[in-house]
């Protein structure tokens, strides 16, 4: 079954997009697939990406951002211990990608865990030639 991609899903992965859209463009919709993650914006130009990842190691993680896609995977399945049995498994552990499409001036500020999230925050660098320009009225 193939999962179609709604207006409401491209805010979440179009980081750095949504100053050329009007407000309330996009509006909260269910997403699906594993691993679940949060947008949040931060101030004016950040943005923090949290991703659902208990039970994972930092070291079984890889983060890239090249050109306009930022590229979350988890690399290795996490599996049982020797002498442990799941009787009931509801924390996935397999292996995983994550794409977020970006705008070529959002820049990663840092990666961290905190409480099960992956976090990365990311920031947008606007060159002056894009930012807005103010007139004064003579």
């Amino acid at each position: 079954m193939t999962k179609t991609l709604a207006m409401a899903d491209l805010q979440k992965i179009l980081l750095g997009f949504d100053r050329f859209m009007e407000p309330n463009v996009f509006t909260p919709t269910l997403d699906g697939g594993y691993p679940r993650y949060n947008v949040i914006r931060v101030g004016a130009s950040g943005f923090r990406i949290e991703i659902a990842v208990p039970g994972w190691n930092k070291s079984d993680i890889e983060i890239t951002l090249d050109k306009s896609v930022l590229k979350v995977v988890g690399i290795t399945k996490q599996s049982e211990k020797d002498g442990e049995t799941y009787i009931y498994k509801g924390l996935s552990g397999k292996c995983f990608t994550r794409t977020f499409g970006v705008s070529e001036h959002v820049k990663i500020d840092r990666a961290y865990m905190e409480r099960g999230l992956l976090c990365i925050d990311l920031h947008e660098e606007l060159p002056s030639a894009l930012q807005p320009v103010k007139v004064t009225i003579s």
